[in-house]
C-alpha cells in the first residue's frame, strides 16, 4: 500500500501581493517618475501627474495584500506628498529664499491638486476595501 503525499497549497490567499512597505516605496517611486515625465514635457504639474496618482493608487490597491489593505488606502497621499518634496522641485516656483519656496511649493501642489488626490484616495480605498471583503 503506497502512501497519498499531498503537498500544501503554495500559500495563503491573504499573503498574496506586496506588503505594506512594498506598496508605499513602489508607488512612491513610480509617481516621482510620473512626475518628472509631466515636468520634461510640460514643464509644471498638470494633467500626466494627476492622472497618473489615480493609475498609481488604483495599481496599488490591486496588487496589495489583503491583509495589509491599509497600504491601498494611504499611499495616495504619501506617494504625492514625497513626489512633490523630491521631483517636484524641478518644477519652477518664484517665492524668494529656498525655505519660503519649499513651502510655497509644497502647498500649492497639495491644494491645487487636492480633488485629484482625494478622488484617487477615494477610489483605491473602496478598491482595497471590496478586494478585502467580509475577512476579519
Amino acid at each position: 500500500m503506497a502512501n497519498t503525499i499531498t503537498e500544501p497549497s503554495e500559500s495563503a490567499p491573504s499573503l498574496k501581493g506586496l506588503t505594506y512597505p512594498g506598496v508605499i516605496v513602489l508607488t512612491s517611486v513610480s509617481m516621482m517618475i510620473v512626475v518628472a515625465v509631466d515636468i520634461w514635457s510640460s514643464g509644471k504639474i498638470g494633467i500626466i501627474s494627476n492622472v497618473g496618482i489615480v493609475v498609481v493608487g488604483l495599481i496599488a490597491a490591486l496588487k496589495v495584500r489583503k491583509s495589509d489593505y491599509q497600504a491601498g488606502i494611504w499611499v495616495v497621499p504619501i506617494a504625492w506628498t514625497l513626489a512633490i518634496l523630491t521631483t517636484g522641485q524641478f518644477a519652477p516656483m518664484r517665492g524668494g529664499s529656498f525655505l519660503r519656496e519649499q513651502v510655497l511649493h509644497l502647498a500649492y501642489g497639495l491644494a491645487m491638486h487636492a480633488w485629484w488626490i482625494l478622488s484617487a484616495t477615494a477610489l483605491s480605498a473602496a478598491v482595497a476595501l471590496i478586494r478585502r471583503g467580509r475577512r476579519p
